[in-house]
């Protein structure tokens, strides 16, 4: 009896440690695999602007409805060009596939924003946050004669779908991204129908073609490398028979530009550094 007790307790503890081997290999093989590295951060992103050069068609779609659209705060519109100011915001981007959105991150537009006057109503669209995630959004502040009716809702969906590739000028130090397509959302043209008394406007219009302007990373806010302030690009691409010079703001909306700009700004940065390194120690 003493030697098949024996046995049994020795077949037991193998059991346990078996069931146990076979538990910490399963855990083991089941834990979540860790987050890959990014291939660009931005912790903060410093200017410059974003511009939307306005559809051809959108304003005259204001303009039959009498409704005027006019600069907000430090924004500006300029031969139908409205430029708004990049106020901060981060961005990180990963190798595509390997995490969805591979774009994260967003850029603020504090202070700025657009105004559409028709009579005594004046609705302001203002504070725009760009997040160029999957979807990309621009939300924003809505006011009606200065009477917040929304602190941040969606106003514009963002089609990268027709961007253009991006250049860079280490000169000034500055990368920029043309052609993102800015539509009117859903919720923002029920607002406005609503604050104007119609039904005209309708979610999906294209409101104009977009174009960023960032500073590389590792240069200065405003200026770079003793360069003058940067300006937005003029002429480009066709929207409407409207112009489509200086679109700035819009520049890290489409998720896939958004790395190609981040990506080549840290990549013409790296050849500066090496570049910099070689003439120091040659």
């Amino acid at each position: 009896m003493g030697k098949i007790a024996r046995r049994a307790a020795g077949l037991l503890a193998t059991g346990v440690v078996a069931a146990a081997m076979v538990t910490l290999s399963s855990g083991v093989a089941t834990a979540a695999p860790q987050a890959p590295p990014p291939v660009a951060d931005i912790p903060n992103v410093t200017g410059v602007s974003t511009s939307v050069a306005l559809d051809s068609g959108f304003v005259s779609a204001l303009k039959s409805l009498d409704v005027a659209p006019s600069p907000s705060g430090k924004a500006k519109v300029d031969n139908g060009v409205a430029t708004f100011p990049i106020t901060g915001g981060h961005v990180t981007v990963y190798k595509p596939g390997d995490v969805d959105p591979y774009v994260q991150g967003m850029l603020m537009h504090e202070g700025s924003g657009l105004k559409l006057t028709k009579g005594g109503t004046a609705v302001t669209l203002e504070n725009f946050v760009v997040d160029p995630g999957n979807p990309a959004t621009l939300t924003g502040k809505v006011l009606a004669n200065d009477k917040v009716l929304a602190d941040s809702t969606k106003l514009f969906d963002l089609d990268g779908s027709t961007l253009q590739p991006i250049t860079t000028n280490t000169q000034a130090g500055t990368a920029t991204l043309r052609g993102t397509t800015v539509k009117l959302s859903d919720d923002a043209a029920s607002a406005l129908n609503k604050a104007f008394s119609t039904d005209a406007l309708k979610g999906g219009t294209t409101v104009g073609i977009a174009t960023v302007i960032v500073k590389l990373p590792g240069q200065g806010q405003g200026q770079a490398q003793g360069q003058g302030p940067a300006q937005a690009p003029s002429g480009g691409v066709a929207a409407g028979g409207g112009s489509t010079s200086g679109v700035e703001h819009t520049g890290l909306l489409g998720a896939g530009a958004a790395a190609l700009l981040v990506g080549a700004g840290a990549g013409a940065y790296a050849v500066r550094r090496r570049d910099a390194s070689s003439n120091a120690t040659s």
